[in-house]
């Protein structure tokens, strides 16, 4: 059958044209907006994990014993699951150096300077460390005991930040840069999580886990032990945000489950408390104590 032809002010539109359009413009009326919430891809299963690896301990082995440069010592105290640097070896007779950077001809190291070695050191060490230098900001570099300097560092591989002590990188340093201690609970293997935890389908808004936990006993640890309280009424319960939460799975195999958790801070007449919900099925993860 001929097509009709309808006249107008844009011009000449066919009948199958108009007919066409009015497909394209339903098809885009029912089609779903994308949410914070919502994958970009094909949902990944949940929760997100992180097995223990045999070969991530040798390559963070390998690379302990270039930092001492070849000498023969004792293997340093690994990290379950991530096998990043928990603790050096007591009494080492060579420790692991900072490199020495020198941009002036001052008699002591500047600040510039320092912050050069250390980037330097963490960049020669990335299993070590569990880190790439770009996931890494300088907090603060502070007094030691014995005159030495700590450089505490927190790690952001993902787009929201890690809790439940995990992320943060801290190395003591002598003024003649010697490395007296270094520790990292730093989550290794962020080229491979970040887009499984981009493709997480979370549920819950701050909101319906605030309502969730109105009246809900938790207990916490603090100085002076174990507590129990209850979070007696919403109005009580603030959102502060969304986090990722990796939580220590014993196995076999060991591994790390990384969660999305919404970070509350429940008041009231007690000291303030940070209680994490599980923004994907609404499981209670931790109370802790609010830093103050």
């Amino acid at each position: 059958m001929a097509s009709r032809t309808f006249h107008g002010r844009g011009g000449l539109f066919a009948a199958g044209g108009v007919a066409a359009l009015a497909l394209l413009c339903a098809a885009c009326a029912s089609a779903p907006t994308t949410g914070p919430g919502r994958p970009r891809g094909p949902a990944t299963p949940y929760p997100v994990v992180l097995a223990a690896s045999d070969e991530r301990r040798e390559r963070a082995l390998a690379e302990w014993a270039s930092a001492l440069g070849g000498a023969a010592g004792d293997a340093p105290e690994l990290q379950p699951v991530t096998a990043t640097l928990l603790a050096l070896p007591p009494a080492l007779a060579s420790p692991p150096r900072l490199p020495r950077v020198i941009i002036d001809d001052a008699a002591e190291q500047s600040e510039e300077e320092t912050r050069e070695s250390l980037r330097r050191f963490l960049d020669s060490a990335p299993s070590l460390v569990g880190s790439e230098l770009r996931d890494l900001s300088l907090v603060e570099i502070v007094d030691a005991p014995g005159g030495a300097k700590l450089a505490r560092y927190q790690q952001r591989p993902f787009h929201y930040p890690l809790r439940n002590g995990y992320g943060r990188v801290e190395i003591t340093f002598t003024p003649d840069l010697r490395v007296t201690n270094l520790s990292s609970t730093a989550v290794p293997d962020g080229e491979r999580l970040r887009p499984l935890l981009r493709n997480v389908a979370r549920q819950l808004t701050a909101e319906q886990a605030a309502a969730s936990l109105a009246g809900r006993a938790f207990t916490y640890t603090d100085a002076a032990g174990t507590q129990q309280t209850r979070a007696a009424a919403q109005a009580d319960i603030t959102p502060r945000e969304l986090v990722v939460f990796p939580v220590r799975r014993e196995g076999p195999p060991a591994a790390l489950e990384l969660r999305f958790a919404w970070e509350l801070e429940v008041g009231g007449t007690g000291a303030p408390v940070l209680v994490y919900i599980d923004a994907v099925n609404g499981e209670q993860l931790a109370a802790t104590p609010a830093p103050r």
